[in-house]
């Protein structure tokens, strides 16, 4: 028996069955539009995908990479979508779109963030997977003609760098459908080749080769440099030589990072590669000398300590670089001989730090005295008078440092802002040459383009001298995306016949992080361009020469204080403490002489404790890391000169001089536990009574010197004698002591007293001897006792017998 309901009831629950069937149909029918339509699914900005990330997109591969008249129609782009949400995706699609040539400089880096108006799509979306669940991913290939009148195409009919973008769309669960990611690279093209929709007799067909009326001048700049590795604190002399740690082993070895870069530029211009010889002409190996002393110290082996700022008293483990170093630093010697090669800034220093450190020494060690550093250690004579600034921005502090050196040509990045305008309204970055003064010229360097290379290889960085309007989201490209950046941007100038000038410095990150693929693929750009009459090869020597000659003739106003990354300046509080070490190490530097028995002068074995300073202002460190190393970078070099200035001292005696005179001299010791001479002066502070003899300058060698320090004194009592050392500058060395010292001396007292006892003894002397000659009683001889006639000899038993007496008791009677 079926139970009866209440008539309300049944119609209530009929009511809501046909309202949840009518949802479930609308639903699915906005479904079915969705999944059947997806070429109507609206495009999106670049940046329009939320903070939480469902789908991550990577380009895997671009070919060809560069586009030419020799090769085929066709361009491919391969990659992979994965799934990074938290939940599962449906209806994955992909496709990809493209934008008009790049205008003007700034486009190489805004066409890839930002808004993504500019692209249009190539073709309709391609479903890559109907459902994506988490963690999972699904490759995916795209192919289309450059041009084509037979259906979709790139629609590329000239040549130029184009941006292209893969946009990837998607219905997350419990989401709508949506833009979820995108990924953006630059294709350069060369040439364009024929149409293979059209007959090959036709007109439009035809290949649209570059203009090369008007080849730009290049030069290269290849960096080999690498951030500071030798152990701070650790004075000149010391072996082996002591490391922070052993990535250079790793990086000298082959496959390593120095070793791509080395290899790269050995085989590029290597004879069989380049006949002509025209991109070893372009190309200039730029070596920073902290690694060229660094690598050569490894040579002859090296230990690598337990913590960074443990100095000379920390644990060590031996290094395994040492046959790498050799191997390397031979490798690099041979190549030196045949290309041209130009030093670094020491270290990569920061010359604007260093202006306000105020030290013209450590001045000219990082830029002056580079040369000779690269010269001694390769066996070369290295081009001279430019300064390289291969992250850092040229500011008016730098500038002034420049003006206080020898006359230099400063490759360095002119200030570039984006604007918020179309691409054509945007001017190019100004490359002309700029004179600030008699001493310095810029040769400017586009710094979009050395920001494309800076964003090469598996560690992308943006340089410090980078607008933040021109700065892209590197670690979300792939790096097969950023080598197609950065071979376009490098390629862009020549492919732009009205760009002016007409002459190009490529100058890369001074520590640059390349994968082999990398480096190949750029050197080999660098010849096709040269090959195909696009750009010519300008020496170095002719950019220095060049750029003096055709700089304006009035001076230009010096560059801002400030320019580039706020995060990325050192602080004044490193700057400080480097003035101050530094003062007090070259005070001490300049008291110390030669070891005449190993040739160490003093100047070398300061010399690491001065490098340590420009150490501390390495840009090769990232911006963020920068002044926390520096400080402990500092620290370290500054316990380790108090401790120098601790070695020299005086021996404490720990009791108290008795001087037998008044002219007795003060004996003390001297001892030096540094491994050179030193020249110091005595300091005693004498209290009143007592004069101290100045010795003057007094070259202490090695080990202990006693000395008698010439003293008169005046005085009879216990004093206490302060004595200290000093360098001849003034400066103390070691702890003064304290002597306790007695004297003796009467002074002019006593000399009287002995001058009065003296004549009282000969007045009575004089009188005794009168009377005895004369035969007459003296009254001190009444109280002695009578003589015997019988033995004139006689004396009593006790008595004492007089000399005198005798005498006259046996002189002749003259009766």
């Amino acid at each position: 028996m079926t139970p009866a309901f209440p008539a309300s009831r049944a119609a209530t629950t009929t009511a809501r069955a046909v309202r949840d069937v009518a949802a479930r149909l609308v639903a699915a029918l906005i479904l079915l539009t969705l999944v059947g339509a997806p070429a109507l699914l609206p495009r999106a900005a670049a940046g329009e995908p939320g903070t939480t990330q469902f789908l991550k997109i990577s380009i895997d591969g671009v070919t060809p990479e560069i586009v030419d008249t020799a090769g085929g129609p066709l361009v491919t782009v391969t990659g992979r979508v994965a799934n990074v949400g938290d939940r599962s995706v449906r209806d994955v699609v992909v496709r990809l779109e493209h934008a008009d040539a790049v205008a003007a400089s700034a486009g190489l880096r805004t066409s890839l963030a930002g808004a993504g108006d500019q692209y249009q799509p190539v073709a309709d979306f391609i479903t890559v997977a109907p459902e994506l669940n988490q963690g999972e991913s699904v490759p995916f290939t795209l192919a289309y003609p450059l041009r084509s009148n037979a259906g979709p195409s790139l629609r590329i009919a000239e040549p130029g760098v184009y941006p292209l973008l893969v946009n990837v769309n998607g219905t997350p669960d419990y989401g709508a459908p949506a833009r979820l990611d995108d990924a953006r690279f630059l294709l350069p093209v060369l040439g364009v080749p024929p149409d293979p929709s059209v007959e090959p007799t036709d007109p439009v067909s035809a290949v649209v080769p570059p203009d090369t009326s008007r080849p730009v001048q290049v030069t290269m700049l290849w960096p080999l440099a690498d951030r500071p590795r030798l152990a701070a604190g650790v004075p000149g002399g010391t072996t082996p030589v002591r490391l922070v740690d052993d990535e250079l082993a790793t990086s000298l070895a082959p496959g390593g990072r120095l070793d791509t870069l080395l290899s790269a530029a050995d085989f590029a211009t290597s004879p069989p590669v380049d006949p002509d010889g025209r991109v070893r002409a372009a190309t200039c190996l730029a070596v920073d000398p902290d690694l060229l002393i660094t690598v050569n110290a490894m040579t002859t082996g090296y230990v690598v300590v337990d913590a960074p700022d443990a100095g000379l008293a920390g644990a060590t483990v031996p290094g395994t670089g040492q046959e790498a170093a050799v191997n390397w630093l031979g490798r690099l010697k041979t190549l030196a001989q045949r290309m041209c090669v130009t030093p670094t800034v020491y270290a990569q220093a920061d010359l604007t730090a260093l202006q306000r450190v105020g030290d013209p020494g450590l001045a000219s060690i990082a830029t002056t005295e580079t040369a000779d550093v690269v010269d001694q250690i390769l066996g070369v004579a290295s081009v001279r008078g430019a300064t390289l600034l291969g992250d850092g921005p040229l500011t008016g502090p730098a500038v002034r440092l420049l003006s206080q050196r020898e006359p230099t040509v400063a490759v360095a990045a002119p200030q570039y802002v984006a604007q918020d305008s179309t691409a054509d309204d945007q001017p190019d970055a100004d490359l002309a040459p700029r004179r600030y003064g008699p001493q310095v010229v810029t040769a400017p360097f586009d710094p979009t383009v050395g920001a494309a290379l800076a964003g090469l290889g598996p560690k992308p960085a943006s340089p410090s001298y980078l607008d933040s309007s021109l700065e892209v989201p590197l670690q979300h490209d792939s790096q097969v995306a950023r080598r197609q950046d950065a071979l376009a941007a490098m390629l862009w100038r020549g492919l732009r016949p009205a760009s002016e000038p007409r002459t190009e410095i490529l100058m890369p990150p001074v520590t640059w992080d390349l994968q082999p693929d990398d480096a190949a693929a750029l050197l080999s750009a660098l010849g096709t361009s040269i090959r195909a009459g696009l750009t010519a090869p300008r020496p170095l020597t002719a950019v220095i020469a060049e750029s003096l000659a055709t700089a304006p003739a009035v001076d230009d106003p010096l560059p801002p204080d400030a320019l580039g990354n706020p995060r990325a300046q050192i602080s004044g509080a490193v700057t400080g403490d480097i003035a101050s070490a530094n003062s007090r190490l070259w005070g001490l530097t300049s008291a110390l002489t030669t070891d005449e028995r190993t040739g160490l002068t003093g100047t070398q074995y300061t010399a690491p404790l001065r490098e340590d300073m420009l150490r501390a202002l390495s840009q090769s460190v990232p911006p963020d890391a920068r002044n926390g190393l520096g400080e402990q970078r500092v620290r370290r070099a500054a316990t380790t000169i108090d401790d120098l200035f601790g070695a020299v001292s005086i021996v404490n005696p720990g009791g108290s001089y008795t001087l037998a005179t008044e002219r007795s001299p003060l004996p003390l010791a001297l001892r030096n536990d540094l491994p050179v001479p030193i020249r110091v002066r005595l300091d005693v502070d004498a209290p009143p009574g007592m004069t101290v003899t100045d010795m003057g300058q007094i070259e202490l060698p090695p080990g202990y010197l006693p000395l008698r320090v010439p003293i008169e004194v005046h005085f009879t009592q216990r004093v206490a004698v302060d004595v200290a050392l000093r360098t001849v500058d003034g400066l103390q060395l070691g702890e003064p002591v304290r002597l306790s010292v007695h004297s003796n001396a009467y002074g002019k007292v006593l000399f009287v007293i002995t001058l009065s006892a003296g004549a009282v003894l000969f007045l009575l002397v004089g009188r005794r001897l009168w009377h005895r000659f004369r035969g007459e009683p003296d009254n001190a001889d009444l109280d002695r006792p009578k003589r015997r006639d019988a033995d004139p000899d006689f004396t009593p038993a006790g008595a004492r017998s007089d000399p005198l007496d005798v005498a006259i008791a046996h002189a002749p009677d003259d009766e």
